[in-house]
């Protein structure tokens, strides 16, 4: 928990720092803020018939919220925050000596990222569409129910966007937005924590979390 502390201290820092000047050299400043239905996405990883895992990410809501700085009416870069929880039921086996075993594991996943988007509007119009590209790390936190065991681990991460600006008034709109977002990472760790639990297979996995939703946005410059 400590070591995770110290982690968020020293990314949270940076964004925090970042934000402030974006701000005072930017013409328009909007608070973003997110609500995703993200569904299921497999994983799995296979070193031989002794060494092995795989499983599912269990679909869940996503929330989250961001800062995004303007100084081109059509172009934005955002400072996100996106957390999830769920759990992953999963089997595998690890060495020769094992029997395979079943645990779904409790999954919460804390992805920081930067966003950089592009926007279609008329000044006329209530509807501004974007999209954009989103680049970062996920931190993703796992508890093993029937060992009480847990762990963290922190990777890269990536994703896309496209969505909707619904403009209420000249300050506050309505979001709907489609997005994908993607890790990849070798597994290992200790001999209970690995990519989702307790796995030492020497692979790549790869998550693909897809969500629908939306969310608001308001100026406040």
């Amino acid at each position: 928990m400590k070591d995770k502390i110290k982690i968020m201290k020293k990314i949270f820092l940076p964004f925090l720092l970042l934000a402030a000047a974006c701000t005072v050299h930017s013409q328009s400043v909007r608070l973003n803020f997110y609500s995703a239905y993200v569904f299921d996405d497999s994983f799995n990883g296979y070193s031989d018939a002794n060494n092995y895992y795989n499983g599912k990410l269990n679909a869940g809501y996503q929330i989250g919220g961001g800062i995004e700085f303007q100084r081109d009416p059509h172009y934005g870069f955002e400072l996100v925050y996106y957390h999830k929880s769920s759990d992953a039921p999963s089997s595998f086996k690890v060495g020769t000596l094992t029997t395979e075993k079943t645990e779904t594991f409790n999954v919460e996943q804390h992805y920081i990222l930067a966003g950089f988007n592009s926007y279609m509007q008329n000044p006329n119009q209530k509807v501004e569409g974007y999209g954009g590209f989103l680049l970062g790390m996920v931190i993703s936190d796992v508890e093993s129910p029937s060992t009480s065991k847990s762990g963290s681990n922190d990777n890269f991460a990536w994703g896309g966007r496209l969505g909707v600006n619904i403009w209420a008034s000249k300050k506050f709109g309505i979001k709907l937005q489609a997005q994908v977002l993607s890790a990849t990472r070798a597994g290992g760790g200790d001999i209970y924590y690995g990519y989702w639990g307790p796995y030492t297979v020497p692979d790549y996995t790869t998550i693909w979390q897809f969500g629908l939703g939306g969310g608001l946005t308001y100026k406040i410059k």
